[in-house]
């Protein structure tokens, strides 16, 4: 990760108002590209795609004496299709936090580079799929579904289990390494994943090259269903193993577990998941355990509504008393209430009120509002 102050910049709010007005003036007004034509002539590899999703978040707390405070993410992607079986991604995310008067609303102003992921696949048939490279570990279903894009999700908020290590986020969900997963033939649905790579560093943020020296393995699993018989349902579970080396401390053995289900058909969307963290001392009698949970439940209206979206997010976070591993990863206990308004393919509006409890005993109120594009 590497931060660079921003303060030196052109102001906040100038820079946030120029973003919105460019962006929005491609995606409103950009024609569609040859790709979009269903007339198009067969495909020639290799087949190049760029793209890109943006964000920009407003909030207002309902407290007088706080101070509106804003963020955004511009999360740039490209792929190359090689061939009829191989091809190539790589995706990085620029992220700034605008200032607050209360330190847990939002990091420090600054902005911040990260690769996402950088990987080769190869790809038979809807049977197997291996990536090689810095890849999404799959122990969050969240992440698999929504990659990084806050624009693809329905709520303004990425669940507390699915922050990114450098962001706020327990749960490791990068490594580099090799992933397989595919799809059983049959009516159940069933899917498989199974990956091995580099357990992370002594740092949450720390994604090890496998190569380096002295670098732990970990290991992953996970398994889905996803019947014919029940059109929009989806259930699964994942498991990651590994062990995270601390500088000056005792070795942890990682034990992560998570479960998932969803059923999303017609305007409904239901969506939940359950996480489990174990860190335990190598040679020790020291055990953390971390849990955390989202509940999202949406509904798209039919006829002259569709466009808007209301939804109900629940967002849970409960970190082991004592983990110095976590010592910067915060509690969470918040609920948000909203409609997402989706303008056309390529432009959405989302407004909410967001409550949540923090280290003191009482609770934070947010009202938001998020501007999202995809290009």
């Amino acid at each position: 990760m590497i931060a660079v102050d921003s303060n030196a910049m052109i102001p906040c709010k100038q820079r946030i108002a120029l973003v919105i007005a460019m962006s929005a003036s491609l995606v409103l007004f950009a024609p569609p590209g040859r790709g979009d034509d269903a007339s198009s002539p067969e495909q020639h590899f290799p087949a190049f795609r760029l793209g890109a999703f943006a964000d920009i978040v407003l909030a207002h707390p309902d407290k007088q004496g706080k101070v509106d405070y804003e963020s955004g993410e511009l999360d740039v992607y490209t792929s190359a299709q090689l061939n009829n079986n191989w091809s190539v991604l790589g995706e990085g995310l620029v992220q700034h936090a605008g200032s607050s008067e209360n330190p847990d609303l939002t990091p420090k102003s600054d902005l911040q580079f990260n690769l996402e992921r950088l990987y080769a696949a190869y790809e038979s048939s809807d049977r197997l799929r291996v990536e090689f490279g810095q890849i999404h570990t799959g122990i969050v279903q969240w992440n698999e579904r929504e990659h990084r894009s806050r624009f693809l999700q329905t709520p303004i908020d990425v669940p507390s289990i699915a922050n990114r290590e450098s962001q706020g986020g327990a749960w490791p969900l990068h490594f580099t390494g090799a992933w397989a997963s595919g799809r059983v033939p049959g009516s159940l649905g069933a899917t498989y994943g199974a990956g091995l790579g580099a357990a992370r560093g002594s740092e949450r943020d720390d994604i090890q090259p496998f190569y380096r020296r002295g670098t732990s393995p970990a290991a992953l699993f996970s398994v889905g269903v996803a019947p014919d018989s029940l059109t929009g349902f989806e259930a699964g579970a994942a498991g990651y193993a590994g062990r995270i080396r601390v500088q000056g401390q005792k070795t942890l053995r990682e034990l992560d577990s998570t479960l998932y289900s969803s059923f999303v058909r017609g305007g409904i969307e239901l969506r939940g998941e359950w996480a489990h963290m174990v860190h335990s001392e190598v040679g020790g009698d020291a055990a953390f355990v971390t849990r955390g949970w989202y509940l999202l439940g949406s509904w798209r209206p039919p006829g002259r509504w569709k466009p808007f979206r209301p939804y109900l997010f629940i967002d849970h976070l409960h970190v082991a008393a004592g983990e110095q591993y976590l010592s910067d990863v915060h509690n969470q206990n918040a609920w948000a209430a909203g409609v997402r308004w989706d303008v056309n393919a390529r432009l959405a509006f989302k407004g909410d009120f967001r409550t949540q409890l923090f280290a003191s005993p009482h609770r934070e109120g947010l009202f938001r509002l998020e501007v999202a594009l995809a290009f």
